[in-house]
């Protein structure tokens, strides 16, 4: 974001001074760091998209993996097109469905799973 800011800052000011980007003789040089900075731009959006805590509703904890196995193959076989993940955190394994970025979305997809899955709640892992 900083880096986009300084990117217009520069912009404008080349702008305001009568100066036609496409005259100047080290476009070149300009068009590589502006690739540059759209570049960390990009990262900068794909870091904070998977840093990102979605909530999830879990439908297993345990600590029996087949058990947990079971689970997830059966949400599987209902719903093929949910994600369903098989998590460990010391010292049972979690069976988790969904990736929700509010709690209303996990809580209206989990009156849907109810039916099947009773003991399934909605949580938002810490990770």
């Amino acid at each position: 974001m900083k880096q986009l800011f300084i990117f217009i800052f520069l912009f404008s000011i080349l702008r305001m001074s009568g100066q036609d980007i496409q005259t100047l003789p080290n476009r070149f040089i300009i068009t590589a760091k502006v690739d540059t900075l759209l570049a960390k731009r990009a990262n900068c959006f794909k870091e904070n998209k998977t840093s990102l805590k979605y909530y999830h509703i879990q439908i297993y904890n345990g600590q029996d993996i087949n058990k947990a196995r079971s689970e997830k193959a059966k949400f599987e076989e209902q719903f093929p097109e949910v994600l369903a993940t098989l998590e460990w955190e010391s010292p049972e394994f979690k069976v988790w469905i969904g990736e929700y970025e509010t709690k209303l979305a996990a809580d209206q997809a989990l009156l849907k799973y109810k039916k099947a899955f009773p003991n399934a709640f909605v949580v938002n892992p810490k990770k």
